[in-house]
């Protein structure tokens, strides 16, 4: 046996006398108990130790924990009850143990996973704090452990201001990668529909009563927030991305108000971070677009438009019209003579609208007009506009003719047949 394996058992002797003498285990199983212990000791201190078994010893330390707190609730009437070490030690093993299996395979995401899971279920703030600290000094380019990170700060501590720094801190090292600027965005939409529906439904009116409402949610301020624990991963001073998220400094802005009168109730934020998304994942590429040929920048803003514009579909609290309407008018400014872009220009005004809206009628009016101005002005080639004309008609088609019925549906075919 090693020395330190020796030494690492010595100090377990202590919580199995305590077992033993407050009687929850027999002199029998404390030593089973401990030829268990050294077993697995022998193991994980190998040249061929693999992180699974680090994990069994684990799960062990777990079934002899819940065993003994059994044992206790059920002979608690007989034994000593005042608290002693064995109340306390299983926790601090298990975490030794985790802590001794992520220093020999720091690129173990198992390891890291099931130890996180352990110290959000049993430990303190301090210990997850603690482990995602470390986690991300060694991987700071793992995209999903910022997240999770941010989702802990998030949904946990109710810490929004941290959870916000933690994902433009993932950015300025992944900020090359179209998925955490995705997430940042979904992150920043989904905490703007959730405070705009509270505000709803509590009736929250006056500046006071949203105040209170943030105090009573959120906790702006933390001195041991997450953000904080990591300072010291750090990019360096000037790097081109850290130039791209100098206009998210203000993302911890007010959000008291109206939509009518307070722009970052209405999603001026988002178009901020779809705006330096842009730019960090575009300004080294070029456009070289003859007609019906797209290359390499057009196709990668495309990507990005759509994934974004997607994202804002799935939020109907927000005023979805107003963001998707900055998107798609600086996609017209830049590529006002490509069919797709011309397509989603056109079908602003109805893309939120169904057959049986009341506004249905007016709405597609407004987008006809919209069209037949189109026709008239563009410089675009007759190739162009054959193809506007043919993807416009099928998509009124496929979205709504299949649901009309009667005078709408007659109606509706009478405008198709216009436009062909």
């Amino acid at each position: 046996m090693s020395d330190k394996a020796r030494f690492y058992l010595e100090q377990s002797v202590p919580e199995l006398q305590d077992l033993e003498k407050k009687g929850l285990f027999t002199k029998k199983e404390v030593k089973m108990i401990m030829r268990r212990w050294t077993e697995f000791e022998h193991r994980i201190m190998s040249r061929g130790s693999t992180p699974d078994d680090y994990l069994y010893y684990v799960r062990f330390e777990k079934n002899l924990e819940k065993l003994r707190k059994l044992r206790y609730q059920r002979m608690r009437s007989v034994i000593d009850t005042k608290k002693s070490i064995s109340d306390y030690s299983a926790s601090k093993r298990i975490r030794f143990i985790f802590d001794r299996g992520v220093r020999k395979f720091p690129n173990s995401m198992e390891l890291w996973a099931q130890y996180l899971k352990y110290a959000k279920k049993n430990g303190s703030v301090k210990v997850v704090y603690k482990v995602y600290t470390r986690l991300l000094q060694l991987q700071p380019r793992n995209v999903n452990v910022w997240l999770s990170a941010a989702k802990y700060e998030y949904d946990y501590n109710k810490n929004v201001k941290s959870a916000r720094n933690l994902l433009v801190r993932c950015l300025r090292f992944n900020g090359d990668e179209l998925f955490p600027w995705l997430e940042f965005i979904k992150f920043e939409l989904n905490y703007l529909s959730k405070l705009l529906i509270r505000r709803k439904l509590l009736n929250l009116i006056t500046e006071k009563q949203q105040k209170d409402d943030l105090n009573e949610h959120e906790h702006s301020t933390n001195k041991d927030s997450l953000a904080q624990g990591v300072d010291v991963v750090q990019v360096s001073e000037g790097s081109e991305i850290e130039k791209d998220l100098s206009d998210l400094t203000d993302l911890n802005a007010s959000t008291l108000g109206t939509v009518e009168n307070n722009p970052v109730l209405r999603g001026d934020l988002i178009l901020t971070m779809y705006d330096a998304c842009l730019e960090a994942l575009t300004n080294k590429l070029h456009d070289n677009i003859n007609e019906g040929r797209y290359e390499v920048k057009f196709t990668k803003v495309w990507e990005i438009s759509n994934k974004v514009i997607d994202i804002v579909d799935q939020f109907d609290a927000l005023d979805r019209s107003h963001i998707n309407g900055h998107i798609i008018s600086d996609l017209m400014g830049k590529y006002p003579e490509i069919d797709k872009v011309v397509l989603l220009e056109l079908t602003v005004p109805i893309r939120y609208t169904d057959v049986d809206d009341g506004d249905f009628a007016t709405s597609l009016k407004s987008s006809v007009k919209m069209y037949q101005s189109w026709v008239s002005r563009t410089k675009a080639s007759d190739t162009v506009k054959t193809s506007v004309k043919k993807m416009y008609i099928n998509y009124l088609t496929q979205r709504y003719l299949s649901k009309c019925t009667g005078e709408q549906k007659e109606l509706l075919e009478l405008l198709l047949r216009k436009l062909q």
